[in-house]
């Protein structure tokens, strides 16, 4: 008897060689399985999927997404080249399922173990249903490997590779599989008859790709990958009160050239100003960065006049793809920073739409000097600290009295309040916040760093979900590559509930865009930490450290994988290496962490004595979330739900995570809890 009837979509996969592994080697092919079972069961369950089937030598997964099955499969393969690396083809389709006797049973499942027949070491192989279904996710690059008749399968079946991540795409005529026995002889003849044709038509196009190759490589870009950094140009003629523009003009760049979709990757200014008067070299740069171009340049000022030299690079041949000088006056600025991403633009053969060609030449202010107070309150807030911020904050004040219309100082004021260093609570620090971002909209509907803004603003201080991710889709579709709408846009719909897996992919987006920010990996580890993927908060956690030693918010988080997995005593002495002191403003963080080690140590005074040096203590604001998990850790549940009742008074930002994290788990179906999930709209 058939139960649970349902369209899935349906992962095969299977190690190459196995056979032949176990003769020559029993105990080594053991290895290699069980390492292939436990990479294939956790990226499952990462995407959503289960594991409903173990063979020998490979599994069947059924995951509820195309999209999540196929982000699996390219998960899976990408560990699986690590050390020991395990060969494996993956196959892919949908089709309806059934269970019976614990067995996952359906012609869906039928095709899709044809699909992965077909594949060699290293492949994913996907039907034309699953295609249909991520054709337009610029993520997933697929190759058509043509028509293939299949065993028992009535009609023929386009296949298609993905060709991504490293992926091997198969030549069809290596292609070996679960096909129909008239078809392979069917394509000897044709094969036979049409053979001399053949190999004069393959002898002309590799004559045609090496004379094209040859003539590119020498004389130009390919063109097939789009992906840049723009590194901080280099002051060769500036004194101190202008070295703002060498970061400014770049900055700038960055920021126009992410709103043209076309370009796959734009890395984002946080990753890049650590390599200003770097001596590393461009492909040991790109390396890191993970880029294809590079944009260097040299900035001048004499008077009133500005020389900028621009030069774009290509990594893989070191040879120059563009280049330009630039001589003009100070007022001209706004009009080179355009015709610099325009170009660039088309260096890299990208495509702009009409929209994006309006949206590069547009400029928020025409006033020179109201732009240097702007460019001057960016670089401060990059400093990311009290006194800076309040010197971003003079500045973006100063911006607006020359220029009232300044949209994007009115940005960075908002941006001063969300990320708060005031000393306010959440309550009164964001509805600041939402005045000047509303400024800021009044001004421009279509500026996505407003709208990105304006959407946190929606959840921390409205919880309306809904709301605020229309307004993030809104924005990444005007800035696709603008990296804290992607951070936003995770974080919503993980801490919403909406999805998990999709919540890590866009935050991973955010990584891809700027890899060497500390707060952006350290934003990825804490999203692990609170999915309960401890091993990879653990690593990310750990990369967040080697760019920022002495980061609190990474050693905190730390601290709480150690307590969230029962580790007390890792924890504790984790926490004794906090960089804290008494002076430190993030001394309650050290208090909170005691508190919760003791606590699981079993030593119920010490973890009071700390807690409630933290309740008393009138200089710590928005701390009730902290002080909630200290009674969650003492049993003191009651007390627990009173205090999350003020954080929520108070809009608390750790409220915004509070349904996914696992320190909260024992009280997460108590009636108090419930309740003020259904006021945050968590229900």
């Amino acid at each position: 008897m058939f139960h649970d009837r349902r369209l899935a979509a349906i992962l095969f996969t299977d190690i190459v060689g196995y056979t032949s592994m176990m003769q020559k080697d029993e105990f080594h092919a053991l290895t290699i399985v069980r390492r292939h079972n436990s990479v294939v069961q956790e990226n499952s369950k990462k995407h959503g999927g289960e594991v409903v089937n173990f063979y020998g030598d490979g599994c069947l997964a059924i995951f509820p997404s195309a999209c999540e099955a196929v982000q699996s499969a390219v998960d899976i393969q990408k560990e699986l080249r690590n050390e020991p690396v395990v060969q494996v083809r993956i196959g892919l389709h949908i089709g309806e399922i059934f269970f019976e006797d614990g067995k996952v049973i359906g012609d869906g499942v039928n095709v899709a173990s044809r699909v992965q027949s077909l594949g060699q070491g290293n492949t994913i192989l996907v039907s034309g249903e699953i295609m249909d279904k991520i054709k337009n996710r610029s993520e997933f690059k697929t190759v058509s490997l043509g028509l293939f008749e299949f065993k028992n399968v009535d009609r023929p079946m386009e296949i298609f590779a993905l060709d991504c991540e490293s992926l091997y795409v198969p030549k069809r005529d290596t292609i070996e599989g679960k096909l129909k026995p008239d078809s392979s002889k069917n394509k000897q003849k044709v094969q036979h008859k049409t053979r001399p044709t053949i190999i004069a038509l393959i002898a002309f196009f590799l004559i045609s790709v090496f004379a094209y190759y040859q003539f590119f490589r020498e004389n130009g870009y390919t063109g097939i990958e789009k992906s840049i950094a723009v590194l901080p140009f280099e002051n060769t003629g500036l004194d101190s009160n202008y070295e703002y523009l060498s970061d400014g003009i770049p900055r700038d760049i960055i920021n126009k050239l992410s709103k043209i979709s076309a370009i796959q990757t734009v890395t984002g200014w946080a990753s890049v100003r650590i390599y200003k008067k770097t001596l590393k070299g461009i492909k040991e740069i790109a390396g890191e960065l993970g880029v294809s171009s590079i944009l260097t340049g040299t900035i001048q000022k004499h008077a009133d006049n500005l020389h900028i030299i621009a030069e774009l690079i290509d990594v893989k041949t070191g040879k120059r793809i563009w280049g330009d000088d630039f001589n003009s006056k100070m007022g001209d600025l706004f009009i080179i920073q355009s015709e610099v991403a325009q170009k660039i633009s088309d260096a890299l053969k990208s495509h702009i739409t009409e929209e994006e060609k309006i949206s590069i030449k547009k400029n928020y202010t025409e006033n020179i000097e109201a732009y240097k107070h702007y460019t001057k309150g960016r670089f401060f807030m990059d400093k990311r600290n009290k006194e800076n911020f309040d010197s971003a904050e003079a500045n973006f004040n100063k911006a607006l009295l020359i220029d009232p219309n300044y949209a994007l100082a009115y940005v960075g004021l908002a941006d001063c309040y969300t990320i708060n260093q005031k000393g306010l609570t959440q309550m009164e620090a964001v509805p600041i916040a939402r005045e000047y971002a509303k400024k800021a909209l009044l001004l421009d509907s279509n500026l996505s760093e407003a709208l990105t803004t304006m959407s946190f603003i929606q959840v921390v201080l409205d919880y309306n979900w809904k709301e605020a991710k229309k307004t993030l889709e809104k924005a990444m579709a005007l800035n696709p590559n603008y990296p804290l709408a992607h951070i936003y846009y995770g974080n919503l719909l993980h801490f919403s509930g909406e999805s998990t897996s999709r919540g890590l992919f866009e935050t991973k987006k955010a990584l891809r865009l700027e890899p060497l920010s500390s707060a952006v990996n350290w934003v990825l580890g804490r999203n692990y930490f609170l999915s309960g993927y401890y091993d990879s908060a653990y690593v990310q956690l750990k990369k967040t450290l080697i760019l920022e030693p002495n980061s609190i918010s990474a050693r905190g988080v730390m601290a709480m994988t150690f307590l969230a997995e029962k580790k007390p005593a890792e924890a504790l002495d984790f926490i004794k290496q906090l960089p804290l002191n008494g002076n430190n403003p993030q001394q309650e963080y050290q208090i909170f962490y005691l508190n919760n080690a003791y606590a699981l140590l079993g030593d119920s005074a010490r973890a009071r004595v700390e807690l409630e040096k933290l309740i008393i203590d009138k200089t710590t604001i928005n701390k009730h979330c902290l002080i909630a998990q200290g009674h969650v850790f003492l049993g003191e549940y009651a007390k627990a739900i009173k205090e999350l009742e003020m954080a929520y008074a108070d809009r608390e930002l750790r409220l915004y995570f509070i349904t996914v994290n696992p320190l909260f788990k024992p009280i997460r179906n108590m009636p108090g809890f419930i309740a003020l999930k259904q006021k945050m709209n968590l229900q």
